[in-house]
């Protein structure tokens, strides 16, 4: 009796499990000093496609800086046409995107008076 309730649950289970396997990511590091009042390009231009099997744009990306100094502020841009739009605003030291597939870019900002080291990953 209970093969019955069993079967498509499981079923549903594998296709679920197959779908999100299907998606890879790309991890990177970065790592660097960025000046006193300066931004800079992190990580990229990348560009995430439909080759890698996601349904669209995922990035995650994180920044810290060594030692008892302040992380830099981290954002991602998406170029659209010749420019690059800010497509999130940090909320501390992460910067998470969800949308469409492009080129990419993780962009650091120092707004203090002093240069500061800084390290991090991306994933897309």
């Amino acid at each position: 009796m209970k093969v019955p309730f069993v079967l498509p649950f499981l079923a549903l289970t594998l296709a679920s499990f197959q779908a999100s396997a299907l998606c890879l990511y790309t991890t990177e590091s970065f790592v660097g000093t960025i000046a006193a009042d300066t931004a800079i390009t992190a990580n990229g231009p990348f560009t995430i496609t439909s080759a890698g099997g996601c349904a669209g744009a995922n990035i995650d990306a994180t920044v810290s800086a060594p030692g008892a100094g302040k992380a830099p502020e981290i954002y991602i841009e998406r170029e659209v046409g010749a420019s690059w739009v800010r497509a999130t605003f940090s909320i501390g030291s992460i910067a998470s995107y969800s949308g469409q597939y492009g080129p990419y870019r993780v962009r650091l900002k120092n707004s203090d008076a002093v240069s500061t080291a800084y390290s991090g990953p991306v994933r897309y």
